[in-house]
């Protein structure tokens, strides 16, 4: 085996990042967006597009399960921005290949809110990041702590209040 203390020096950079104590992440919250500071503004949306999406075979793992990594191709062929620069996805249902989604798209000049139904239900919502800009909550908490007012929008049109997190105001003919 190797000497203890060599270990040790050998290992005090790796310990680093598993030292939860640095951790960004809330120790009373554990929602994903919690490790991401406030903007202080909310997501203002110009625009709301919709597309549809069907899935196929290579979106998905061997076991014909929606791979993570593919929604961002997957996005883009519904709402073609170049240059993506960061990805959140949250995966709220399975989704096999040959699933018909009809994808709406909020986007204002920098990011790109989806949100895939299947039917009614919300399986899939994302957020694209097309500038260099910090990622903040309020985007994040539109696709999954604020996404049942969100769906009424999609579902039948009616626009939620403007709250911290978004304001969908701008958005036209809706």
């Amino acid at each position: 085996g190797a000497d203890a203390k060599v270990y040790d020096n050998f290992a005090k950079d790796l310990r680093k990042f598993t030292d939860a104590s640095r951790s960004k992440f809330s120790t009373t919250s554990l929602r994903f967006f919690s490790a991401y500071p406030k903007a202080g503004v909310p997501f203002t949306p110009e625009r709301h597009l919709k597309a549809s999406y069907t899935v196929r075979s290579t979106d998905c793992d061997m076991y014909n399960v929606l791979f993570q990594g593919r929604v961002p191709s997957m996005m883009e062929s519904c709402y073609p921005q170049k240059d993506v620069r960061a990805f959140y996805v949250n995966i709220r249902m399975s989704v096999h290949p040959g699933d018909e989604l009809a994808v709406h798209v909020f986007a204002d000049k920098a990011r790109a809110f989806f949100v895939c139904l299947r039917g009614k239900d919300p399986v899939l919502t994302a957020v694209g990041h097309y500038e260099a800009m910090a990622v903040c909550q309020e985007v994040m908490k539109c696709a999954s702590l604020r996404l049942p007012l969100i769906l009424k929008f999609c579902n039948d049109g009616s626009k939620p209040a403007p709250c911290e997190d978004y304001d969908f105001s701008k958005i036209c003919g809706a």
